[in-house]
Protein backbone atom coordinates (compact mmCIF):
# COMPACT_ATOMS: atom_id res chain seq x y z
CA UNK A 1 0.00 0.00 0.00
CA UNK A 2 1.20 3.41 -0.94
CA UNK A 3 1.05 6.64 1.92
CA UNK A 4 -1.74 8.00 -0.60
CA UNK A 5 -4.21 5.27 -0.03
CA UNK A 6 -3.46 5.10 3.88
CA UNK A 7 -6.58 6.45 5.53
CA UNK A 8 -6.04 7.79 8.59
CA UNK A 9 -7.68 10.16 10.97
CA UNK A 10 -6.12 12.32 13.50
CA UNK A 11 -8.09 12.13 17.31
CA UNK A 12 -5.85 14.62 18.27
CA UNK A 13 -2.53 16.04 17.73
CA UNK A 14 0.13 13.33 17.66
CA UNK A 15 -2.92 10.28 18.24
CA UNK A 16 -3.70 8.99 14.50
CA UNK A 17 -6.10 6.14 13.95
CA UNK A 18 -5.79 4.29 11.18
CA UNK A 19 -8.68 2.63 8.94
CA UNK A 20 -7.90 0.67 6.21
CA UNK A 21 -4.68 -1.10 6.47
CA UNK A 22 -6.63 -4.43 7.99
CA UNK A 23 -9.56 -5.39 5.83
CA UNK A 24 -9.24 -9.03 7.35
CA UNK A 25 -9.76 -9.12 10.80
CA UNK A 26 -11.90 -10.95 11.11
CA UNK A 27 -10.35 -13.80 9.98
CA UNK A 28 -7.24 -12.93 12.15
CA UNK A 29 -9.71 -12.63 14.94
CA UNK A 30 -10.87 -16.42 14.46
CA UNK A 31 -7.00 -17.36 14.41
CA UNK A 32 -5.81 -15.61 17.42
CA UNK A 33 -9.27 -16.72 19.40
CA UNK A 34 -7.86 -20.14 18.32
CA UNK A 35 -4.30 -19.96 19.51
CA UNK A 36 -5.57 -18.27 22.76
CA UNK A 37 -8.04 -21.23 23.90
CA UNK A 38 -6.53 -24.06 22.46
CA UNK A 39 -2.95 -24.26 21.03
CA UNK A 40 -0.85 -24.21 24.29
CA UNK A 41 2.09 -22.58 22.75
CA UNK A 42 2.48 -25.80 20.27
CA UNK A 43 2.70 -23.90 17.10
CA UNK A 44 4.21 -20.26 16.02
CA UNK A 45 2.95 -18.73 18.68
CA UNK A 46 4.24 -19.52 22.55
CA UNK A 47 2.39 -20.72 25.21
CA UNK A 48 -0.56 -17.53 26.25
CA UNK A 49 0.68 -16.39 29.81
CA UNK A 50 -0.71 -14.83 32.60
CA UNK A 51 -0.80 -10.93 32.21
CA UNK A 52 -0.89 -9.22 35.07
CA UNK A 53 -4.71 -9.22 36.14
CA UNK A 54 -6.09 -7.55 33.10
CA UNK A 55 -6.05 -11.19 30.76
CA UNK A 56 -3.66 -13.19 28.68
CA UNK A 57 -0.65 -12.39 26.26
CA UNK A 58 1.69 -14.54 23.90
CA UNK A 59 4.71 -13.39 21.40
CA UNK A 60 5.86 -14.81 18.49
CA UNK A 61 8.31 -18.73 18.78
CA UNK A 62 12.37 -17.37 17.54
CA UNK A 63 14.05 -20.22 15.37
CA UNK A 64 15.43 -22.39 18.60
CA UNK A 65 11.58 -23.41 19.67
CA UNK A 66 10.46 -26.36 18.98
CA UNK A 67 6.90 -26.26 16.76
CA UNK A 68 4.61 -28.31 15.71
CA UNK A 69 3.62 -28.27 11.75
CA UNK A 70 0.67 -27.59 10.28
CA UNK A 71 -2.45 -25.40 9.47
CA UNK A 72 -2.78 -24.15 12.60
CA UNK A 73 1.07 -23.29 12.57
CA UNK A 74 0.20 -21.42 9.02
CA UNK A 75 -2.43 -19.66 10.31
CA UNK A 76 -0.82 -17.92 13.69
CA UNK A 77 2.35 -17.31 11.53
CA UNK A 78 0.01 -15.45 8.88
CA UNK A 79 -1.53 -13.62 11.90
CA UNK A 80 2.05 -12.64 12.69
CA UNK A 81 3.21 -11.17 9.79
CA UNK A 82 -0.11 -9.61 8.41
CA UNK A 83 -0.43 -7.36 11.81
CA UNK A 84 3.47 -6.52 11.60
CA UNK A 85 2.87 -5.68 7.65
CA UNK A 86 -0.33 -3.46 8.82
CA UNK A 87 1.66 -1.81 12.10
CA UNK A 88 4.89 -0.79 10.24
CA UNK A 89 3.29 0.35 7.66
CA UNK A 90 0.79 2.57 10.29
CA UNK A 91 4.23 3.27 12.61
CA UNK A 92 6.17 4.54 9.14
CA UNK A 93 3.37 6.56 7.99
CA UNK A 94 3.02 7.95 11.66
CA UNK A 95 6.56 9.00 12.04
CA UNK A 96 6.84 10.76 8.45
CA UNK A 97 3.54 13.06 9.67
CA UNK A 98 4.17 13.52 13.23
CA UNK A 99 8.37 13.79 12.83
CA UNK A 100 9.07 12.88 16.18
CA UNK A 101 12.32 13.12 17.69
CA UNK A 102 13.94 9.37 18.02
CA UNK A 103 17.15 8.65 19.36
CA UNK A 104 20.07 7.10 17.03
CA UNK A 105 19.09 3.32 17.19
CA UNK A 106 15.28 3.42 18.37
CA UNK A 107 13.82 0.03 16.85
CA UNK A 108 10.40 -1.75 16.70
CA UNK A 109 10.12 -3.76 19.79
CA UNK A 110 8.18 -8.09 18.88
CA UNK A 111 4.15 -7.79 18.68
CA UNK A 112 2.55 -8.72 21.86
CA UNK A 113 -0.84 -10.96 21.11
CA UNK A 114 -2.92 -9.20 23.99
CA UNK A 115 -6.37 -10.50 25.12
CA UNK A 116 -8.14 -8.17 27.77
CA UNK A 117 -10.68 -10.54 29.72
CA UNK A 118 -13.94 -9.00 30.45
CA UNK A 119 -14.92 -7.64 33.86
CA UNK A 120 -11.87 -6.60 34.93
CA UNK A 121 -11.90 -3.73 37.33
CA UNK A 122 -8.55 -0.84 37.63
CA UNK A 123 -8.35 1.31 40.59
CA UNK A 124 -10.68 4.03 38.82
CA UNK A 125 -13.90 2.07 38.65
CA UNK A 126 -14.63 2.73 34.98
CA UNK A 127 -11.63 1.57 33.74
CA UNK A 128 -10.28 -1.64 33.10
CA UNK A 129 -6.30 -0.11 32.73
CA UNK A 130 -5.55 3.20 34.68
CA UNK A 131 -4.48 6.27 33.14
CA UNK A 132 -0.72 5.79 32.69
CA UNK A 133 2.17 6.46 30.18
CA UNK A 134 3.48 3.13 28.69
CA UNK A 135 6.78 5.09 29.03
CA UNK A 136 7.40 4.11 32.71
CA UNK A 137 8.92 7.68 34.67
CA UNK A 138 9.83 5.16 38.00
CA UNK A 139 12.59 3.26 35.49
CA UNK A 140 14.25 6.30 33.98
CA UNK A 141 17.81 5.83 35.38
CA UNK A 142 17.55 1.78 34.95
CA UNK A 143 19.96 0.34 32.18
CA UNK A 144 17.43 -0.66 29.51
CA UNK A 145 15.27 0.45 26.37
CA UNK A 146 12.66 3.00 27.19
CA UNK A 147 9.16 3.45 25.52
CA UNK A 148 9.16 5.69 22.86
CA UNK A 149 5.63 5.56 20.76
CA UNK A 150 2.84 2.84 21.22
CA UNK A 151 1.28 1.38 18.25
CA UNK A 152 -1.86 -0.99 19.39
CA UNK A 153 -3.90 -3.41 16.40
CA UNK A 154 -6.80 -4.09 17.49
CA UNK A 155 -8.71 -6.94 15.94
CA UNK A 156 -12.31 -7.28 16.93
CA UNK A 157 -14.98 -4.98 18.44
CA UNK A 158 -17.98 -7.52 19.78
CA UNK A 159 -18.08 -6.32 23.23
CA UNK A 160 -19.42 -3.59 25.18
CA UNK A 161 -16.87 -0.98 26.54
CA UNK A 162 -13.52 -1.59 25.82
CA UNK A 163 -13.02 2.64 24.88
CA UNK A 164 -9.14 3.64 25.16
CA UNK A 165 -9.28 7.08 27.03
CA UNK A 166 -6.68 10.10 27.02
CA UNK A 167 -5.46 12.49 28.97
CA UNK A 168 -3.71 15.24 28.25
CA UNK A 169 -1.94 16.13 31.01
CA UNK A 170 -0.64 19.59 29.88
CA UNK A 171 -3.86 21.19 29.07
CA UNK A 172 -6.92 18.61 30.61
CA UNK A 173 -8.05 17.84 27.57
CA UNK A 174 -9.81 13.88 27.25
CA UNK A 175 -10.23 12.27 24.18
CA UNK A 176 -12.31 8.93 24.06
CA UNK A 177 -12.73 6.29 21.02
CA UNK A 178 -13.26 2.72 21.01
CA UNK A 179 -11.65 1.03 17.73
CA UNK A 180 -13.55 -0.89 15.34
CA UNK A 181 -12.11 -4.14 14.36
CA UNK A 182 -8.79 -3.70 11.84
CA UNK A 183 -8.33 -0.31 12.98
CA UNK A 184 -4.50 0.54 14.43
CA UNK A 185 -4.15 3.74 17.07
CA UNK A 186 -0.34 5.61 16.94
CA UNK A 187 0.31 7.90 19.99
CA UNK A 188 3.39 8.67 21.57
CA UNK A 189 4.22 6.59 24.82
CA UNK A 190 5.71 9.61 26.81
CA UNK A 191 4.03 12.54 28.66
CA UNK A 192 1.34 14.38 28.53
CA UNK A 193 -0.03 11.73 26.74
CA UNK A 194 -2.04 9.67 29.34
CA UNK A 195 -4.28 7.00 28.53
CA UNK A 196 -6.32 4.43 30.15
CA UNK A 197 -8.93 1.96 28.81
CA UNK A 198 -12.74 1.25 30.01
CA UNK A 199 -13.91 -1.72 31.60
CA UNK A 200 -15.14 -4.71 28.70
CA UNK A 201 -18.35 -6.59 29.34
CA UNK A 202 -20.28 -8.72 27.42
CA UNK A 203 -16.95 -10.41 25.46
CA UNK A 204 -13.23 -10.41 25.21
CA UNK A 205 -11.16 -7.77 23.28
CA UNK A 206 -8.48 -9.59 21.51
CA UNK A 207 -5.40 -6.64 20.12
CA UNK A 208 -1.86 -6.66 18.98
CA UNK A 209 0.78 -3.81 21.44
CA UNK A 210 3.45 -3.13 20.21
CA UNK A 211 6.23 0.23 20.51
CA UNK A 212 9.17 1.87 19.20
CA UNK A 213 11.79 1.57 21.40
CA UNK A 214 14.74 3.56 22.32
CA UNK A 215 18.45 2.24 21.88
CA UNK A 216 19.78 0.44 24.78
CA UNK A 217 20.45 2.75 27.80
CA UNK A 218 23.56 2.16 30.12
CA UNK A 219 21.98 3.85 33.40
CA UNK A 220 22.35 6.61 35.11
CA UNK A 221 25.40 6.68 36.82
CA UNK A 222 24.07 7.52 40.26
CA UNK A 223 22.19 4.30 39.64
CA UNK A 224 25.01 2.26 38.40
CA UNK A 225 26.79 3.48 41.81
CA UNK A 226 24.21 2.33 43.74
CA UNK A 227 23.63 -1.25 42.28
CA UNK A 228 27.55 -1.21 43.13
CA UNK A 229 27.44 -0.27 46.85
CA UNK A 230 24.34 -2.65 47.55
CA UNK A 231 24.97 -5.14 45.49
CA UNK A 232 23.10 -6.48 42.16
CA UNK A 233 20.37 -8.62 44.03
CA UNK A 234 19.38 -6.51 46.98
CA UNK A 235 19.72 -3.47 44.65
CA UNK A 236 17.14 -5.13 42.32
CA UNK A 237 14.90 -5.82 45.60
CA UNK A 238 15.22 -1.95 46.30
CA UNK A 239 14.76 -1.06 43.12
CA UNK A 240 11.70 -2.90 42.69
CA UNK A 241 9.51 -1.75 46.02
CA UNK A 242 10.49 2.01 44.92
CA UNK A 243 8.96 1.03 41.29
CA UNK A 244 6.09 -0.48 42.65
CA UNK A 245 5.35 2.82 44.92
CA UNK A 246 5.97 5.07 42.54
CA UNK A 247 4.04 3.40 40.06
CA UNK A 248 0.93 3.89 41.80
CA UNK A 249 1.65 7.84 42.51
CA UNK A 250 2.63 8.57 38.69
CA UNK A 251 -0.52 7.28 37.38
CA UNK A 252 -3.38 10.05 36.80
CA UNK A 253 -6.72 9.65 39.01
CA UNK A 254 -9.90 11.28 37.54
CA UNK A 255 -13.14 11.62 39.93
CA UNK A 256 -15.96 14.03 38.08
CA UNK A 257 -13.45 14.57 35.57
CA UNK A 258 -11.18 16.50 37.81
CA UNK A 259 -7.39 15.25 38.78
CA UNK A 260 -6.76 13.67 42.24
CA UNK A 261 -4.17 11.84 43.34
CA UNK A 262 -3.51 8.91 44.68
CA UNK A 263 -4.32 9.39 48.47
CA UNK A 264 -8.34 10.97 47.27
CA UNK A 265 -8.86 8.54 45.13
CA UNK A 266 -8.19 5.49 48.13
CA UNK A 267 -10.33 7.70 50.14
CA UNK A 268 -13.25 7.50 47.75
CA UNK A 269 -12.65 3.93 47.32
CA UNK A 270 -12.59 3.61 51.43
CA UNK A 271 -15.75 5.69 51.98
CA UNK A 272 -17.36 3.96 49.01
Amino acid sequence: MTIDNIEYIELYPKIHLYTNLLPDANKLYEIMKKSEKESEGKYYLRNWDQWSHFGTYSQSKNDMEDSEKGQQYDDEKYLANRVVEAYGTAIDHYIQKTKPELPEGSQLASSSFSKYKKDVVAAEKKLAMNYHTDFIKSERDMPGRKFLITCTTYINDDYDGGSVEFYITDNGDTVSYKPKAGEILVFPSVEPYYHGVTNIHNGEKFFIRNFVMSPPFEGTKEWLKNQQEFGAYRWSKMEQERCDRENRYNAIYLYNDKVITYEEMLELENNQ
